[in-house]
């Protein structure tokens, strides 16, 4: 009997390893901060400070909330380069320079498996991704102002 028990714990033990690491969240909610665009557009955003947010980004998240983005903040303005790796929705992309909208790249799809891959990249200190549409949906375009609340 006792060799069953066991057995049985043996057999469970990673069952239950594995649904606890499950219900962990692979892609958890950052920090947040506000934007107002053009003066007239508020927006909440996710903080990616850190390389390895960076690298992150919105991987895997099924999507945004409206009104929210996700906000890439750099130390000094580069060249920064954005691919779309392991995204589940497609995004419009902004790169922000001192303040201003320098370029956008408009609903640049998911990576898939047969499509090309794709880098987009423009130099700025601030990098916003939504989700596609929102640009044209709120008339947001280059030379347009930013005004970050950051905590």
């Amino acid at each position: 009997m006792a060799n069953r028990a066991r057995i049985w714990l043996c057999l469970l033990l990673p069952l239950v390893w594995a649904a606890h690491a499950l219900a962990v969240e692979v892609n958890p909610p950052l920090a947040t901060g506000t934007l107002l665009i053009a003066g007239r557009v508020t927006l909440t955003v996710e903080l990616a400070r850190t390389l390895e947010e960076q690298v992150r980004g919105l991987s895997g998240r099924p999507g945004l909330k409206p009104g929210h983005g996700m906000l890439f903040v750099y130390d000094h303005p580069h060249p920064v380069s954005i691919w779309m790796k392991e995204m589940l929705f497609p995004l419009d992309i902004i790169w922000i320079h001192t303040g201003r909208i320098v370029a956008i790249e408009k609903h640049a799809p998911p990576l898939t498996l047969v499509g090309p891959e794709r880098v987009y990249t423009a130099t700025a200190d601030l990098v916003l991704e939504v989700p596609a549409g929102f640009t044209d949906q709120h008339k947001i375009r280059v030379g347009d102002s930013i005004r970050a609340t950051l905590p």
